[in-house]
This record gives C-alpha cells, sequence and structure tokens, in this order.
C-alpha cells in the first residue's frame, strides 16, 4: 500500500475455520504417549529469556533449562579479536591488495591475504541449569498405570505443558512473560511428595539453601571453541571475574511440608498441590557493550523475581497461570491460520507421517509461531540457531547468530504473522552489532558506517570469523549487517511506524549504506560492483582448461548476485526513509548516485540467474544455499509481473537446484515458490519439510532436512529457523504484501483446498483476512491503519482501492466490494 500517513492501529485476530472476520482461536495439541526417551522428543516453553525443555515422567524427571543471555565470552573479546587482527596486519593497505589480486585472477593470493582478516570465532549459547524432578505417591488400585502411558501435552495456543502422573497427579508447566519465571505446578485429590533436584554443568560460585528455596551463583566459561576447531581448547574457564556470572533462584510451596534435603533438593510432602517457580539472570550487559552488570545486583533482582512469581495460595497460582494463558493468547491468536474446520490433536512421533497435508501444515504453523513467541519477547536477545533451547556446553556452528541466511530467516515471517512485538530483540540486536561494527569497518576497511559478517553471538561480535584457516566461501562475506537493515525497515513499514523508523531504524540505516557506499568499487565497464564478494557458502570452478574442470576451486569474486541485491536494497530502502520522513540529507545525492551505477542482475548463458559475475559453474550446482535468488524473496526486485524474464531464470535455477536438502534450505525453497506463484511446488516442498526425520542420521545424511519427533526442524541437528521459515513461506503462499499492492492466494497449494486465515498483516499497516473453498476465493477483508492507495490482485483480477486510516473493505472472490 502506497501510505498517505496516520497512525499505526494495533490488533489481534481469532477466527475459526471458513469465517476470517470472527470466530475463537483455533487451538493445536501436541501430545506424547509417556516421558521424553530423548532431548528431540521433549517439550519447549520459553518466554523469551528463559526456556525449558520438558521431558516428563515422575523419578527425576528431566527440565532442561536455558537463559537468552547465558553465552561463553566476555565483554571486551570482540574488541580484543579485533586489535590481534590489526596487529596480523589486516587494513585497508591489505584490503587494496587482495582486489588487486583478485582483479588479476591470482585467487589463492586473494585468499591468503584476506585470511588474516579473520577473527577467531563467536561464543557459543549455553545450557544452564536442570532440574530434576520426582514425584511419590500412594497410587489407589483404581488409578494404577505404567509411567510409560503417562500422556504429555504442549497446547500451542495456551503454551502450556501438561502430563498425568500415576496415582491422579496432574502436572502443568508453564514460562511466564509476565512474571519473567517457570512454573511448575502438582495437584492430586490425595497427598504426594514433590523433590525438586537443581544443578548446572558450569563451575558453582555460590550455592545458598534454605527450606523451600535455593539460590545458585554459577560462571560461565570464558571461551568455547565452536566443533570445526578440533585443535582448540573446547571449553576455557577461568576464574577472573571477566565472564558472565548466572543466577538460578528456586522456589517451592504447597499445602504441604516445605523444606529442603541434606543434597540441597527441594521438597513437599503430604500435599495436595505444589508450585515450584525458577528464575534466571545473568550479568550480562545485552543489548549494551558493558560493562557487566553487578552480581549482587543480579542475584537481588532474579531472587526478588522469583518470590513475586511465587504464589502464596494456590487460587493464586489459578491467576498466575491465567495471567500467563492470557499473555500467550493475546500473540497466538493475533494471526489464525484454519485449513481444517477443526481443533488439531495430534499424537507424536507417529502423527508426522500420517496426518494429512493441511493438518500437518497448520500444525507445524502454529508450531512454528509458537516457537518465536517462547524463545523472542521484546528485553531479551534474539532468538539464536536453536531458538532458545541447547543442552550442549559445545552446541553445533556455537548455537550462534548465523547472519548469511538464519537469522534473517528465523524472523522472515515475524510482521506478516502478527508477531511484530517479538521482532523487537533482532532489532535491539543490530544497534549493539551496528556499535562494534563500526569500529571493524574503520580498522579493518577504511570505510565509515558499519559492518557485519558471517556470524555474531550476544556480545555483537562483527569479524569475519575462520581463524585464519576458514575457507572464503563462509568466512569472508561482508553483507550481514546490509541484510539485518532490511528487517529495521519492514518493522516500520509493516507496522507504519515513522517514530520508529526516525528514532531508531534510520541511523543504522544510514550507517549501513555509509559503508556500502565505501565498499563499492568501479568495474570496468563503469559499474559500482562489490570486491572482494562471495556468495555464501558456495563455491565455483576456476575456468584454466576447456572443459572448465582442473583449475581449482574458487570462492572470491566481484559482484556476487547476492551482494549486488543486499546493497540495492538498502540504497533504496534508505532513499524511501528520506522520502518518507521528509529528511534533508546530504546523504541522497551520493545513495542515487551509487543506484545508477550499480550492476544488475544477469541471466547466463544456461538460462539461469548467475550466481557470480562470471559463467563459472558451480562447484555444487544443488547447493543448500539460494544466495542469488535473495532479490526473489525476501526482496522484491524479481517479480513476475515486473522482471519476468529474471522471474522465469530464478525459477530455472530452482529447478537447477533439485528437491531435498536441510530444514532451512527446503523452507526458503517453499518461499521462494510462493514468491512465484507456484502453489504446486509450495505443497510439495511442504510434504518435504515435513516429513519425518531420522534423529540419528547427521552422519550418514548431513544436508537432510524434515521433523524431528517434536516438531523441530533440523539441518540436521535441529535449527529453529528451519521452523520459523515454514511458517513465512506458509503466510507468503497465501498473502503478498508489496508497496501499493497486495496479492491474495498466490500460490495455494492443491492440498488445502478449504480454508481462512485472519490478521495477516501487510506494509503500510494494513490486517487481511482471506477465506477461500474449493481452492477458489470467497472473501478478503482490509483493516486499514493507515491511508493509501492499494492495489488488489488474485490470479488475472485486479482492483485499486484507495483507503483512509481505519477503513475495513470487503471484496467477495471476484474483489468486487460488498459492504463490510
Amino acid at each position: 500500500m502506497v501510505p498517505r500517513g496516520g497512525p499505526a492501529a494495533p490488533g489481534s485476530g481469532r477466527a475459526g475455520p471458513g469465517a476470517a472476520a470472527s470466530g475463537p482461536g483455533r487451538r493445536t495439541i501436541l501430545s506424547f504417549d509417556g516421558p521424553a526417551r530423548r532431548w528431540v522428543e521433549a517439550f519447549p516453553v520459553g518466554n523469551g529469556r528463559l526456556g525449558a525443555m520438558l521431558h516428563g515422567g515422575t523419578e527425576r524427571a528431566l527440565v532442561q533449562v536455558n537463559d537468552a543471555t547465558a553465552w561463553s565470552g566476555r565483554v571486551d573479546g570482540p574488541a580484543r579479536a579485533l586489535a590481534a587482527v590489526r596487529a596480523a596486519g589486516a587494513g585497508p593497505d591489505r584490503l587494496a591488495r587482495a582486489r588487486d589480486a583478485l582483479a588479476a585472477g591470482r585467487h589463492d593470493e586473494a585468499a591468503d591475504l584476506l585470511a588474516v582478516f579473520q577473527g577467531p570465532w563467536t561464543q557459543a549459547f549455553q545450557p544452564f541449569v536442570d532440574l530434576h524432578v520426582t514425584v511419590a505417591s500412594a497410587p489407589r488400585p483404581a488409578q494404577v498405570r505404567h509411567r510409560d502411558d503417562s500422556p504429555r501435552t504442549l497446547d500451542l495456543r495456551d503454551g502450556v505443558v501438561r502430563e498425568r502422573l500415576p496415582a491422579g497427579v496432574e502436572v502443568e508447566w508453564f514460562a511466564s512473560a509476565v512474571d519473567g519465571a517457570l512454573h511448575g505446578r502438582w495437584s492430586a485429590a490425595e497427598p504426594f511428595d514433590v523433590h525438586v533436584e537443581l544443578s548446572t554443568p558450569h563451575h558453582v560460585r555460590t550455592d545458598h539453601h534454605a527450606p523451600g528455596g535455593r539460590v545458585l551463583v554459577l560462571e560461565l566459561p570464558d571461551d568455547v571453541a565452536p566443533g570445526h576447531e578440533p585443535d582448540a581448547p573446547a571449553v576455557t574457564r577461568t576464574d577472573d571475574g571477566a565472564s558472565l556470572t548466572g543466577v538460578a533462584v528456586l522456589l517451592a510451596c504447597g499445602d504441604g511440608e516445605v523444606g529442603g534435603t541434606p543434597g540441597g533438593a527441594l521438597r513437599v510432602e503430604r500435599a495436595t498441590w505444589v508450585e515450584v517457580v525458577l528464575a534466571t539472570g545473568t550479568t550480562s550487559p545485552w543489548p549494551q557493550d558493558g560493562p557487566l552488570r553487578d552480581r549482587e545486583e543480579v542475584v537481588a533482582d532474579v531472587l526478588a523475581c522469583a518470590r513475586r512469581a511465587l504464589p502464596g495460595d494456590r487460587g493464586t497460582g489459578d491467576a498466575t497461570r491465567a495471567r500467563h494463558v492470557a499473555d500467550h493468547r493475546r500473540i497466538a491468536d493475533a494471526t489464525v491460520l484454519a485449513l481444517v474446520p477443526h481443533d488439531l490433536d495430534l499424537r507424536l512421533p507417529d502423527a508426522i507421517g500420517t496426518t494429512p497435508h493441511a493438518a500437518l501444515a497448520q500444525a507445524v504453523f502454529d508450531h512454528g509461531r509458537y516457537l518465536l513467541i517462547a524463545s523472542s519477547r521484546p528485553g531479551s536477545p534474539p532468538a539464536n540457531l536453536q531458538g532458545v533451547w541447547n543442552a550442549d556446553p559445545r552446541p553445533p556452528w556455537s548455537s550462534n547468530y548465523t547472519l548469511n541466511v538464519n537469522l534473517e530467516m528465523a524472523y522472515w515471517g515475524a510482521e506478516a504473522v502478527g508477531l511484530g512485538e517479538c521482532h523487537e530483540p533482532l532489532l535491539a540486536h543490530v544497534g549493539l552489532l551496528a556499535r562494534h561494527g563500526a569500529h571493524v569497518a574503520r580498522e579493518l576497511y577504511g570505510c565509515q558506517g558499519w559492518v557485519a559478517h558471517h556470524n555474531s553471538d550476544v556480545w555483537g561480535w562483527a569479524l569475519p570469523v575462520g581463524a585464519g584457516h576458514g575457507d572464503p566461501s563462509w568466512a569472508q562475506w561482508w553483507m550481514g549487517g546490509v541484510w539485518l537493515c532490511r528487517h529495521l525497515w519492514d518493522h516500520a513499514d509493516v507496522g507504519g511506524d515513522d517514530a520508529f523508523l526516525r528514532d531508531e531504524a534510520w541511523p543504522l540505516l544510514r550507517g549501513a549504506a555509509l559503508f556500502c557506499l565505501d565498499w563499492l568499487v568501479e568495474a570496468p565497464d563503469g559499474s559500482l560492483t562489490t570486491s572482494p564478494s562471495t556468495s555464501p557458502e558456495n563455491q565455483f570452478r576456476l575456468p584454466s582448461s576447456a572443459d572448465g574442470t582442473g583449475g581449482g576451486v574458487g570462492a572470491l569474486a566481484t559482484g556476487s548476485t547476492m551482494d549486488l541485491a543486499l546493497v540495492r536494497d538498502l540504497l533504496e530502502r534508505c532513499l524511501d526513509t528520506i522520502d518518507r520522513l521528509d529528511l534533508d540529507d546530504p546523504l541522497e545525492g551520493r545513495l542515487r548516485s551509487a543506484l545508477a551505477r550499480l550492476a544488475r542482475p544477469v541471466v547466463g548463458p544456461d538460462g539461469l540467474l548467475r550466481e557470480w559475475a562470471h559463467d563459472a559453474p558451480a562447484v555444487d550446482p544443488h547447493h543448500r544455499h539460494l544466495s542469488h535468488l535473495v532479490g526473489l524473496y525476501p526482496l522484491h526486485q524479481v517479480d513476475v509481473d515486473a522482471t519476468p524474464d529474471l522471474a522465469a531464470a530464478a525459477a530455472r535455477s530452482l529447478d537447477a537446484r533439485g528437491p531435498g536438502s536441510t530444514g532451512w534450505s527446503l523452507a526458503w525453497k517453499t518461499a521462494l515458490r510462493a514468491r512465484l506463484g507456484d502453489g504446486v511446488a509450495v505443497g510439495d516442498l511442504l510434504a518435504e519439510a515435513m516429513r519425518p526425520a531420522d534423529a540419528s542420521s547427521t552422519v550418514s545424511s548431513p544436508w537432510q532436512g524434515g521433523l524431528l519427533p517434536n516438531l523441530f526442524s533440523t539441518h540436521p541437528p535441529f535449527q529453529v529457523d528451519g521452523n520459523l521459515g515454514v511458517v513465512a513461506a506458509v503466510a507468503e503462499a497465501l498473502v503478498q504484501s508489496a508497496p501499493g499492492r497486495l496479492r491474495v492466494l498466490p500460490a495455494l497449494p492443491p492440498q488445502w483446498p478449504d480454508g481462512s486465515v485472519r490478521g495477516v498483516r501487510a506494509r503500510g499497516g494494513l490486517r487481511v483476512d482471506v477465506t477461500w473453498s474449493g481452492g477458489r476465493l470467497t472473501q478478503v477483508v482490509l483493516h486499514a491503519a493507515r491511508g493509501g492507495t492499494l492495489e488488489v490482485v488474485h490470479g488475472p483480477s485486479s482492483r485499486t482501492l484507495d483507503l483512509e486510516a481505519g477503513d475495513v473493505r470487503r471484496l467477495d472472490g471476484h474483489l468486487t466490494e460488498v459492504p463490510a
């Protein structure tokens, strides 16, 4: 929609099947028979800061807990690494030599020169504490049942895990964002005992015991090397106070005898109701640069949080639970998808392979939204590679922030599916990244503005990684910050928030643009391009022989398609911001001049969209990364109507990549096919993404995606961006929003003949409800928070509307306006 101003209006929707404008929120329940036998059968809960994996059972039932701020490392880690890289010889002069070598075709020399720019590695997201819960009771004969038959359920709409234990003991777990704590609740008609043990894999600084309470103060590691650095010490610990201190407070109450055990466990005996609360925190200064927060202040804050969360009686506990459910539903019901005419109850893991396509897609969509609500709330760091759930002190890829697609993908759908507030942690992290990235841009490259590369962490790491021996295909990439800036624009554009755009987004957009303007170099044809450049994480064959083989393998080039698409998008969004805010900025002239000279995407002789500026063949033509197609999705530079030749080349490029891949790559392929309007391919790719995955296949099939038993998407192993990318792809198949244009049901899969979606957010503060039946559109309802001109498109039909702020406009299946 082309806006005419007006404030953004908050909105949430609740829709039942076939009734996009009204009705209750949909309920999706996941269940297992019996306790989890492994981590990927546990159920996740979270409140943004605290995440927990609930395994269930009666004997030492495991609750594995993470805190989003609990990472290895220290405040001065990025600065020390930058100083070391500079001391090793990295800097503008060496960059110029690398550019000269690359221009002369000396790829190995360029790679050697740039290897010095690589810092070591980002830090790793850490497990925090474990709870082991034992419930003992005297079972009545009629209620005796084998523990492996006890059902566990996760209600995605309420954010509550429930379990029925032997002897009629009911247990619930939830992580409340309202009071900032994890709650466990047990109740029964007959008395029972609960013992809760608290432990940590980290060094314990202090451990305070009291009847009904325990305070654990722990030290997180100083450094954790990723698994691809086998020669480095895996975990380094010091006792100098420079790494993070963590605090966990566990409190218990009930109507029985509350006390402790000699080993420090909490004990409540002969009770008919028990509640425990766990609150966590660290000395992390996120999203600030530092210094660390005062340890005693954190202990006091976490203890106060736990005390506020602990109910004084059962009725107070019921009210606390009700507040959590209301808060969770407030977000969960903001966008409601109905692909089947009933609530869902999936018995896992068998349901993954037996549930019809539409019902399983609905569950995966609901589950993905649930995961982002649970792992990304305002005030906490953004979701990392595993959301906020990780049991490994040395997790895969450090469970960090991977900027060459994964972090962005995790938030692609956030605005569209009513999770704009869950987007805020990422936006806050960009500010931290920019502050560190400004030093890197100046010291390493002699550029203004700020830069980020392939990886980041909670400390705002902005250097390249690779420790001097990382392959350039992944270790040398300069566009991480540029891509993240798109999220700043989307948050402002979809939400219609000019205040955010002016006060928070614009300085970051402007800084990233300054870097790009300094980074661009003139190509021999007079155009502007990037050098050095890579297309993450692919490589090409260096053509020194007639058949294009035998010349070795390269990754460094000039002007990769992805680079130029991202730079173009950033410069255009900066100009849009200047126009929208009516800014008088001297940067405008430079932006327009650079845009006019920026190289554009090219179709190669094979009919594919070129990945690099040359035609050298890719080493892996089926590579999981689809970097050169970023202009199609999530950007809007390749369009089936505006640029049909490029869209056709993009489609052929997708064909050439072939089927199958990792969970997140399948999600990206699905979104790309949706943008191309190919509903059949969307349905087929979703079927691939939703197939049962073998959790033990990481060696035999390292790039095989699918769903793990608890619906986690796998790379393998588990990566949350696969789950969240599918959410974005489903939304894209139903509603596509570009400036001034709204496409309705552009890529409806044939497996979803009937359904509705309510509360999809579109650009310009627009909220959209869509209903269809028999594969045909029946109704579109538009809720406008801002005025503007909008073209609504469905198939070959279109209608242009002039909207005013506050309008509710209703169109039928032929896009004819009918009374609202």
